[in-house]
């Protein structure tokens, strides 16, 4: 149920949040930093992170309840590029200002990602990807708590460990984890914040405080003033190592990215609300810039933070008021630093990334279906353990490439494959030349094509059509599903032609949208990023009707048949409908019809125009059509010379169903039901011979609907 946003309710959210960002914010910022700037320094850069993406973010918002601060997530990013750094010889404070140089850089790629789209693209990457660098991630936020949890120094050997701090903050993991399922509102990092601090002062007590060595505690929070902006090392930064720096600024912005709008579904769930993405990620991205100028740790939004302080009544000013609350904090509780043991943060780091780690992993490893999965995310889990969570991240989204491929590849790009003799046009046509369709009708093949065809398709497509491409054919491509097509089916096409050609058959498009790039024209389209000379054997027409018509006309031409044109004029004696009839009757019948003229154009009937009359073409034709919409309509039937129609009125009068038009000056025969009884009385043998005749032309109609109704269902 959506709740309501008042400020009370953004008050006990930004304290909620404040609460648990200020350990964890501190707890991220000394692991990165403390080696190269020290303990305190380390934990204020993560607290100037915090407060500087929570103020800039918020104000610009875009996700209500959303609290931003260092997460776990570019803590070990930005200790793995710190090892990097280091590794190739720059020194401490070299290291230091060249990490705020990656969380600027970052920044402002988030910036370029958010003004490009990306903030949509960030949801296509698959679930097991995020799993394993969510998984690898809270292993390595694990890994890098030994020194702290030991209680030794940065460089100093696990020898010299202690069971001071290892008890701290194994109490405090224990209070941050389980305390919470007695108070389910007091958030799980104050718990261990409050709780272990008095057990570390309690065993220092029992213990004595002189054991105690400086990097056992925080330490007193420096003055700002201490604290040397990133943009005043910049003039100094030509000796950084930039290849790894601007490589370590795109991973830290995609995985940010990524960070931040998950967060931000979790936040839509406990507010009700939804989120801008675009906006959303330019808060993120203005707020990383600033506090990599500023000097701070990079950041996004925080998991933790937003499920509670969103469940506390967190809406649009929350994450203002958290920065406030936070650096109040830190301008006038600096010295409570002094009491904060680092181990006592170690324990709630590790409580935090035990959230990170997804155990259904293990689950979808014992499934068949789901075992791939698996690999994938184990795949990304183990590059970000061995070598490095930059990597970890390159490789996951060239996972996601691959899977998506993969996926579409597999799914069939023919939807139907229909030949000639399961399909036919809606054009009427003489017995002789239906019988030789029915019978060659196998030489006109429609494929039926959907979804996107793309390089990974084409030869899949092409190995399904070769049979029909090695024999004269008439291939149709419907292509009315088809959403994309790249070069590569292109090509494809101009191969198909090419091989339909040589053996003498030829290629047909139809229901081409505009929106795939092909043209009104494909054969000119394919001519035009071709070099070879000379024209294709491809032809393009609009309804897939117009493209079975000439296939048929084409089929009929090879097999020595002229087709009958509107022009040729038929006798009465010459059309199906009266050729078994006798000289008597045929004579009886002619005597009962009218002659009736069409010009070009004229309207022979309309829609709903009442009706009873048969209607026998000798010359010209006549479309039956249906109309759909103003000005658009649906061709039903092309009735040309030897052709009936109008039986289903004539046998049972009533409103016609659809509108007949002549195309051509046609020259028609009419026969009314009034001329129909008058010939009943003086020859019936013409008029049963007339029945029979029109009962096997509206049977064979018949098993002709049964094929268009059971290939209208496979769409």
């Amino acid at each position: 149920m959506k709740r309501p946003a008042t400020f009370s309710g953004d008050l006990r959210g930004g304290l909620v949040g404040a609460a648990v960002v200020l350990p964890q914010a501190s707890a991220f910022g000394m692991t990165v930093f403390a080696p190269y700037l020290g303990t305190a320094p380390g934990a204020l850069a993560g607290l100037i992170g915090a407060i500087g993406l929570l103020a800039i973010a918020g104000f610009i918002g875009g996700t209500a309840g959303l609290i931003s601060g260092p997460t776990g997530a570019t803590m070990a990013l930005l200790a793995g590029t710190a090892a990097v750094l280091a590794t190739a010889g720059l020194d401490p404070e070299a290291i230091a200002s060249a990490l705020f140089i990656v969380t600027a850089f970052a920044g402002l790629s988030q910036l370029l990602i958010a003004l490009a789209g990306g903030a949509r693209l960030m949801k296509f990457i698959p679930y097991p990807v995020i799993a394993g660098l969510t998984t690898g991630t809270g292993l390595l936020l694990i890994k890098s708590q030994y020194p702290f949890l030991l209680g030794i120094d940065h460089q100093a050997p696990l020898s010299r460990w202690h069971w001071l701090p290892v008890a701290t903050a194994a109490g405090t993991f224990l209070i941050a984890r389980f305390f919470p399922r007695r108070l389910p509102r007091f958030p799980g990092p104050i718990a261990g914040l409050i709780g272990g601090t008095a057990l570390f002062q309690l065993l220092m007590h029992t213990a004595g405080p002189e054991i105690a060595p400086p990097h056992w505690v925080i330490g007193a929070m420096p003055a700002f003033s201490e604290f040397r902006p990133a943009f005043q090392t910049l003039a100094q930064s030509a000796a950084l190592p930039w290849p790894l720096i601007l490589q370590a600024a795109f991973t830290l912005a995609v995985l940010a990215s990524l960070n931040t709008l998950l967060t931000s579904a979790v936040a839509d769930t406990a507010t009700g609300l939804r989120h801008d993405p675009r906006r959303t990620l330019l808060g993120q991205s203005l707020g990383q810039i600033a506090v990599g100028l500023v000097g701070g740790m990079a950041g996004a939004a925080s998991v933790g933070g937003t499920a509670t302080a969103s469940q506390a009544g967190a809406r649009r000013w929350a994450a203002p008021i958290t920065a406030l609350i936070l650096l109040a904090l830190l301008l006038f509780l600096g010295p409570v630093g002094r009491w904060l043991p680092t181990s006592m943060l170690s324990g709630i780091i590790i409580a935090s990334a035990l959230n990170l780690l997804e155990l259904d992993i293990l689950a979808w490893a014992r499934r068949s279906r789901t075992r791939l999965d698996a690999g994938v995310a184990l795949l990304v889990i183990g590059v970000t353990l061995g070598y490095d969570l930059m990597v970890a991240v390159l490789v996951g989204l060239a996972i996601a490439i691959l899977q998506f491929v993969r996926a579409q590849s597999r799914i069939s790009i023919i939807h139907t494959r229909q030949t000639g003799l399961q399909r036919h046009s809606v054009r009427q046509r003489p017995a002789e030349q239906s019988d030789l369709l029915d019978l060659h009708g196998d030489r006109i093949v429609m494929y039926q094509l959907r979804g996107i065809l793309f390089f990974a398709k084409t030869e899949q497509l092409f190995e399904e059509m070769l049979p029909d491409l090695n024999r004269p054919s008439w291939v149709i491509l419907h292509l009315r599903q088809v959403l994309q097509i790249d070069l590569s089916s292109v090509r494809l096409f101009q191969q198909i032609a090419a091989r339909l050609e040589k053996h003498g058959g030829e290629l047909l498009f139809c229901e081409v949208r505009e929106d795939l790039g092909l043209g009104r024209d494909v054969e000119l389209t394919l001519r035009k990023i071709s070099l070879r000379p000379g024209r294709l054997n491809v032809k393009t027409f609009g309804p897939a009707d117009q493209a079975l018509e000439y296939a048929e006309n084409a089929l009929l031409s090879a097999l020595g048949v002229a087709h009958a044109g509107p022009e040729r004029r038929f006798e009465l004696a010459e059309m199906d409908l009266c050729r078994e009839m006798e000289p008597a009757e045929l004579n009886a019948l002619a005597a009962a019809l009218r002659s009736r003229e069409l010009a070009s154009g004229e309207r022979l009937f309309s829609a709903g125009d009442p009706g009873a009359e048969l209607y026998l073409v000798l010359q010209g034709q006549v479309d039956i059509l249906l109309p759909s919409a103003q000005n658009h309509f649906k061709r039903l039937g092309i009735y040309g010379p030897g052709t009936v129609f109008g039986a289903v009125a004539f046998l049972d009068p009533g409103p016609r169903t659809a509108d007949a038009v002549a195309v051509r000056g046609s020259e028609l025969l009419v026969l009314n039901r009034a001329d129909f009884n008058q010939l009943q009385l003086h020859c019936p043998d013409a008029a049963i011979a007339l029945l029979l005749a029109l009962g096997r032309q509206q049977s064979s109609a018949l098993r002709w609907s049964a094929k268009e109704i059971q290939r209208l269902i496979q769409w």
